[in-house]
């Protein structure tokens, strides 16, 4: 498993170097590849700043800061300050920009950090996990969901239809046995 995880990884870089290369070469002047390469090294830039933002969110949501390391939060903060005092000093506002995030990524990691750190000490509050639920029907059960089925396809298709069938039932009111209504009708027209 780690050997194609290893495999996959190098395949992206390679193939992804190459595009940049092939695409710089033939499709942009010489004049320009500079801040072409540079537009491409701003969003890759991004990207490492933006990427621990999955982690800040188990944070939160969680209260512990188990799967966040301050010394990588701070390490890339310093880095992001560095990059970013010698963007300014060339005046290469391609480097000076994304450390600004990069900055404040950093800083609001390492803020999380002080405040949840000592609410691992205490209570630990994990992800709610989904129970798997397997719900095992009786044969008997589902006779019985069938049937029903069928019966709410038979009202559906007597709702549906321009007659419905009226059926009488004797009524049992136990004194002086049971009497059936002569006089309803047989069919009621429904007009919808």
């Amino acid at each position: 498993m780690q050997v194609q995880t290893i495999k996959l990884i190098f395949v992206v870089i390679v193939c992804g170097f190459g595009l940049i290369v092939l695409t710089n070469q033939l499709m942009v002047k010489a004049s320009k590849r500079t801040h072409v390469v540079g537009w491409i090294c701003l969003v890759f830039s991004l990207c490492v700043f933006i990427a621990p933002l999955g982690i800040v969110r188990q944070v939160i949501r969680t209260k512990s800061v188990e799967y966040m390391p301050f010394l990588l939060s701070f390490f890339l903060t310093i880095s992001a300050v560095m990059w970013f005092f010698y963007g300014l000093l060339l005046r290469d506002f391609i480097i000076a920009i994304p450390n600004v995030l990069g900055f404040s990524f950093g800083v609001l990691q390492m803020v999380l950090y002080v405040i949840y750190k000592n609410a691992d000490k205490g209570e630990k509050k994990k992800l709610p996990e989904i129970p798997n639920k397997i719900i095992i029907l009786e044969e008997h059960k589902v006779q019985e969901l069938t049937e029903q089925i069928i019966d709410i396809v038979n009202i559906s298709a007597l709702l549906n239809s321009e007659k419905l069938s009226v059926v009488s039932q004797p009524i049992n009111d136990g004194i002086e046995g049971a009497h059936v209504h002569q006089n309803l009708p047989n069919e009621v027209e429904v007009k919808m």
